[in-house]
């Protein structure tokens, strides 16, 4: 029995694609970015797009706790910093010696060192090294300090 190729799959490729190398833009405000999920504005295309005014994280209602405030201000710039921070290395990955990309890298990681050292020496450690940044108590291991997020706590 004889087979026609012209009629076997395997034989054609199934698509072919081309992807534009993405060009260094202005980045968003880290709260913006956080929210419309990238920190380019140039890669945030209407199909990809999420509806305006969604918040990244709502409000807490826990008003009990009188630093709550403080904390959660300081955990949300956190948040902020460490998803742009992330958001950039993907960046990085596919422009390794993109000057822009690289300065706002090292300000970026400084940033968030600082507030980690700056949230535990506040409240408690967020990280295993920002037990020793933030001069936490040497005499406890103090990694169960903080409240975990199953127990309830906003942040």
């Amino acid at each position: 029995m004889m087979t026609d190729q012209s009629m076997d799959p395997a034989s054609h490729p199934l698509a072919m694609m081309s992807i534009p190398r993405q060009e260094w833009c202005e980045p968003y405000e880290w709260s913006t970015a956080l929210e419309e999920g990238t920190i380019f504005p140039n890669l945030n295309l209407t199909f990809f797009k999420a509806p305006q005014g969604v918040p990244a994280k709502p409000p807490c209602s826990d008003t009990s706790d009188p630093g709550q405030k403080s904390r959660e201000e300081a955990l949300s710039r956190l948040t902020e910093i460490s998803f742009a921070l992330n958001d950039l290395t993907l960046y990085l990955d596919t422009h390794p010696a993109c000057e822009h990309g690289l300065f706002l890298y090292h300000n970026l990681m400084e940033e968030r060192l600082a507030l980690l050292a700056d949230y535990a020496k506040k409240y408690y450690p967020l990280t295993q090294a920002s037990m020793i940044t933030g001069n936490c108590n040497p005499q406890c291991y103090g990694w169960g300090d903080g409240p975990a997020p199953w127990e309830g706590a906003c942040v």
